[in-house]
């Protein structure tokens, strides 16, 4: 599993996470629970056919074995209550927007900076969801968010994802008080981080799931990256300039 732990984050939720609703709603998490049991599965059937290609090639079984492990390795692993809760009470609070009703879609912003004394680079993570209930699920809906990132070393976290708050509780009356935070927060900043990420998602209409704009201290693009790459590919003045 990445390690999204290297950081104390500096304005929390304030929420009472339900584990429960979050296995249930969190579609990032059972994204990665649904491939958890695929490669479960896909390693029993190595291993079949392995035993039944050790009758003719020993060099085939090897490599079917080795590949089994490799899947077994993929599929280890469980979210545990403890690690589900922290997400949503310990990770960050970052301003979320519907940015799109179809496919319904929020964008998050972020400062990536891992060490202070660093100039700001901001992060705009685009994630499409297929439900969110208790929100109204209009365009430029509100939408608080929770997110650990993951460190990689030097000066800069290299990614994060957004938890939409309404996939940890019911409690909405503690997700309006959240909202409230982010926008006591949003005063401290040098631009309405709501209005950029209103551009964003106009400059860039079809970034994609789990892709990132990456935000100079001035708030202007200037790289993408998919959220599982260590690297950002720079932005054309064609696309900054549109």
């Amino acid at each position: 599993m990445v390690d999204y732990s290297q950081f104390e984050a500096t304005t929390k939720s304030g929420i009472h996470a339900d584990v429960s609703r979050i296995r249930q709603k969190d579609e990032i998490i059972n994204a990665v629970v649904r491939k958890r049991k695929n490669s479960a599965i896909i390693c029993v059937c190595l291993v079949c056919m392995a035993g039944v290609s050790l009758l003719k090639s020993w060099i085939l079984a090897v490599i079917l074995i080795l590949l089994a492990l490799f899947f077994l390795w993929r599929a280890v692993g469980k979210f545990s209550d403890e690690y589900l809760r922290e997400m949503y009470e310990e990770g960050l609070l970052v301003p979320g927007m519907i940015v799109k009703t179809e496919p319904l879609t929020i964008m998050a912003i972020a400062n990536m900076a891992a060490h202070e004394g660093v100039a700001d680079v901001n992060g705009c993570y685009c994630l499409e969801v297929k439900a969110l209930d208790g929100a109204k699920k209009e365009l430029f809906e509100k939408i608080p968010c929770s997110c650990f990132f993951c460190y990689e070393g030097g000066e800069y976290h290299s990614s994060f994802q957004p938890h939409p708050l309404y996939w940890g509780t019911t409690d909405l009356q503690a997700i309006e008080e959240a909202l409230r935070q982010v926008e006591e927060d949003n005063k401290e900043n040098s631009r309405d981080e709501w209005e950029v990420l209103k551009e964003v998602a106009k400059q860039f209409p079809d970034l994609g799931n789990g892709n990132l704009i990456l935000l100079d201290e001035n708030y202007i693009p200037f790289g993408k990256k998919h959220y599982m790459d260590s690297n950002y590919k720079p932005l054309s003045e064609e696309a900054v300039s549109k």
